[in-house]
């Protein structure tokens, strides 16, 4: 949800927290027609920046959202960063997202950035709930970041009620895929040791940013823990993987790596935030993010 407190950028106007600023014969109200990203902005970078838009480009190839738009988005986050500050307003971190859509019909395409504050995660781990819907592996529209959310909104609050901070989809072929607003990793033993195992994108589940990142950085160095390689396996999660986990935990843009400490129906023994792989892992995205920083 947008916060209030904050101004809004759509289409190169400031709004004020509450003015209206979007017009209802937008195909993206009226039709689901928009893609929108999520980025963090964290003391004053907003962190790979790039790899976001890429993903926001490809959204829009796949609705038929001319590319580029009127408006470049890195200009429009500056100037909405820029009032926000100009406001007094500026915490260490902010979320922002940016949203096109197709906009009026002969108008031309819209884009909007807004901000909000970043969600306090429980201490010791959030808990997990499975969602009761599957989804249908090889849909196209689940690679694409979409303002079409309903599905994934009313789990999430479904998973809420139970007492679940997230909750994981399924595929109807009985894999794992992943959560509402996150993917997912759980570290499994095996015969030659622990692996990290991370559902494919074949699986039905959104290309994430620091998704990507955990499996690019860990493919170009492998993960040690206690002295012994972690090998990171992208391609099928099984219910069973899950009740064997030793470790479990999730991956977002705003929250980076987020320790899971209970699955809500399973007999599962995960070790949360004091889990060595999760630790490992949230320690490669810090020193990634740090490089970008420098870089940037």
């Amino acid at each position: 949800m947008v916060s209030l407190q904050f101004p809004t950028w759509v289409s190169g106007v400031l709004y004020q927290p509450g003015q209206p600023s979007f017009a209802v014969e937008d195909e993206g109200f009226l039709l689901g027609l928009s893609v929108f990203d999520s980025l963090i902005w964290d003391r004053g970078c907003v962190v790979f920046f790039e790899e976001h838009m890429e993903r926001f480009q490809n959204g829009l190839e796949e609705l038929g959202i001319a590319w580029p738009l009127p408006w470049e988005p890195r200009a429009a986050v500056e100037e909405l960063v820029a009032a926000i500050t100009a406001k007094g307003e500026m915490p260490e971190q902010l979320i922002l997202r940016v949203t096109a859509t197709r906009g009026v019909p002969g108008r031309g395409p819209a884009l909007a950035v807004t901000a909000r504050l970043c969600e306090e995660l429980p201490e010791g781990g959030v808990a997990v709930a499975l969602a009761g819907e599957l989804k249908a592996i090889g849909d196209r529209c689940e690679g694409i970041k979409s303002t079409n959310r309903l599905r994934n909104v009313l789990a999430r609050e479904a998973g809420l009620a139970q007492g679940a901070w997230e909750v994981l989809f399924a595929t109807t072929e009985g894999d794992l895929s992943e959560g509402t607003i996150t993917n997912l990793f759980a570290a499994v033993p095996g015969p030659g040791g622990a692996r990290l195992v991370t559902p494919s994108e074949e699986r039905g589940c959104l290309a994430g940013i620091v998704r990507n990142q955990v499996i690019a950085d860990l493919l170009r160095e492998p993960l040690l823990v206690g002295g012994r390689a972690i090998p990171i396996v992208v391609g099928r999660l099984h219910d069973e993987d899950l009740e064997s986990a030793t470790e479990v935990f999730l991956t977002n843009t705003t929250r980076r790596v987020i320790p899971v400490r209970e699955v809500l129906g399973k007999a599962v023994h995960l070790l949360g935030v004091e889990g060595p792989v999760t630790k490992a892992v949230a320690g490669r995205i810090s020193a990634l993010e740090a490089a970008y920083r420098a870089r940037s």
